[in-house]
């Protein structure tokens, strides 16, 4: 039997999966990934990290560990990168132009797959957004992109969108037009507008959170517009500062712990080709390791 491309010698046995991304030290994908290796009781699979940069993801496959992987969860910068090396998409990274999951394909080359829209709108749902009318998306970039599908996908026929940068907002408004959604861009001093929505996806880093957590504070938690639910993609540090506000004045709030275990749901489906994850083991095992950081710091 011939050996597997891609697959060095003394590899056959071992199936290698990996999430790559710059930082990734601290991500928790391998914590997520393993959790479902036991639980499914799966032993001839491993799953790392490896730090690849923006513009090195095509190299890193190319050579050393990156020709051992099967498959691999993309992060940030990757996701663009990853979509646009790959030979074979599923729908949704078609559509988005972006991909969180890369699937090693038995003749060669990479399939590209989104299941960060899974993944946010599993976590909207699981806090009652089943169906929405009108979805808002704080932020831009990539995982705003994902967001503003998922918001779709639940039924949004109106979009709130605000960011630093309004000109960055111009593929999410493309994407909404398409879908027939109406767009109305807020104004980045007016973003606490965003929480008139029924369902609102932040989708800002650390940053530009804290900012938008403070510029809500100084205007007071009883002049806030509540949202029916509010995803925040921010889990480290927790609460994170949009989702904190928001939950102390009553709104109903879901973390980005519960969205990374929903996506990862369906890489480990994809990869190992099992029918279901243990999505509630693995999120317990991904708060336990982050508890553990924070008694640590």
């Amino acid at each position: 039997m011939g050996r597997r491309q891609g697959v060095t010698a003394g590899q056959e046995g071992l199936r290698r999966f990996a999430v790559i991304g710059s930082p990734v030290e601290h991500s928790l994908s391998p914590v997520l990934h393993s959790a479902a290796y036991r639980a499914l009781g799966i032993a001839d699979a491993r799953y790392e990290r490896h730090e690849v940069m923006a513009g090195r993801l095509e190299d890193f496959l190319a050579r050393g560990i990156g020709r051992q992987l099967q498959g691999l969860s993309v992060t940030m910068p990757g996701k663009p990168e990853a979509f646009a090396l790959a030979d074979e998409h599923d729908a949704v990274s078609r559509q988005l132009g972006v991909a969180n999951t890369l699937l090693r394909r038995e003749g060669g080359g990479w399939r590209a797959e989104n299941h960060d829209v899974h993944g946010i709108a599993a976590s909207l749902r699981d806090h009652g957004a089943d169906s929405i009318t009108a979805g808002a998306v704080l932020g831009s970039g990539a995982t705003a992109l994902s967001a503003l599908a998922a918001l779709l996908s639940l039924g949004a026929r109106t979009v709130l969108l605000s960011a630093r940068s309004p000109e960055k907002l111009a593929p999410l408004s493309e994407l909404a037009a398409g879908a027939g959604a109406e767009t109305l861009v807020i104004p980045w001093d007016r973003h606490h507008e965003t929480l008139e929505a029924d369902a609102v996806v932040s989708a800002l880093a650390v940053a530009g959170a804290r900012d938008v957590a403070a510029r809500w504070m100084a205007r007071g938690e009883e002049h806030l517009p509540r949202p029916g639910v509010l995803l925040d993609v921010l889990y480290d540090p927790w609460p994170a500062p949009v989702a904190d506000i928001v939950q102390r004045a009553g709104g109903e709030v879901a973390d980005g712990l519960e969205m990374l275990a929903h996506q990862a749901d369906m890489q480990v489906r994809s990869m190992l080709r099992v029918p279901s994850a243990p999505v509630a083991v693995m999120l317990e095992a991904a708060r336990t390791e982050l508890s553990r950081r924070v008694a640590a710091r």
